[in-house]
């Protein structure tokens, strides 16, 4: 009873509480974030195969069909999906949530190291974590740089009727958009062209040193499963023969 009574001679530290309790729980339910679903990853490996010039029923028949009846029976996989295209095959294995994926690795590896035989000009399998279905989240450009705020500057003295197209490519918020606007300006005025990196930037180079030098760097870096390089122009020998020779 003596509860009661303090709650009765007091009622106004009574209401207040009422208040405050029912204003944070309101808050509360306007704030807090409701998932009915949790994001669950599934663990997933990817086994691609490269078979040059092969079609996709001998890559099926040579290939898959040889590693599926290996891989069949690693310990953890919840389904695999196989898939053969124009010179290569993929296989993609999903595992139970919580397996170790070290361990998967070095199971799954050494079952392909059981296939009887490849083709004589298939290449190695490679094994990556990476689900070829999941976007890249992060991409880096490798591109010429744009001029310095200072040689902007002095254009920007030397051609007043252009400054206000100046002032946009020094104020651009990111090296692409600001070299696109250059490239564009300098196409219009001529004299703006001295801007412009050389023109005998090689982007072969740019791309052997991106494979050599900065790809294996990324991948070595934790929580990074693939890293992959696009643009330039792949290196290839060409050998032209004379049929009647």
């Amino acid at each position: 009873m003596n509860l009661i009574d303090w709650f009765i001679r007091n009622p106004v530290k009574i209401s207040v509480g009422v208040l405050l309790t029912c204003l944070f729980g309101f808050v509360a339910a306007l704030r807090m974030p409701m998932q009915l679903t949790p994001e669950v990853s599934t663990p997933t490996l990817t086994i691609e195969t490269v078979w040059p010039g092969a079609s996709p029923q001998e890559v099926e028949q040579e290939i898959i069909i040889e590693q599926e009846e290996q891989l069949k029976s690693v310990e953890g996989i919840t389904k695999m999906t196989s898939e053969a295209m124009d010179s290569s095959g993929r296989i993609i294995l999903e595992f139970r949530v919580g397996e170790n994926m070290e361990e998967a690795l070095l199971k799954v590896n050494s079952r392909l190291q059981q296939v009887p035989e490849y083709p004589e000009d298939a290449d190695e399998p490679v094994i990556s974590t990476a689900n070829a279905a999941d976007r890249p989240i992060a991409w880096f450009i490798l591109s010429a740089r744009r001029p310095e705020a200072a040689r902007i500057d002095e254009y920007i003295g030397k051609f007043p009727e252009l400054s206000a197209q100046l002032q946009q490519v020094r104020d651009a918020h990111n090296e692409g958009l600001a070299m696109l606007r250059l490239r564009r300006l300098a196409a219009e005025h001529a004299e703006i062209k001295t801007l412009l990196p050389p023109e005998d930037l090689d982007v072969n180079k740019l791309r052997r040193f991106a494979e050599d030098e900065i790809e294996a760097r990324f991948e070595r870096v934790q929580g990074v499963s693939q890293s992959n390089v696009f643009g330039g122009l792949e290196d290839q020998l060409q050998v032209v023969v004379d049929p009647q020779k």
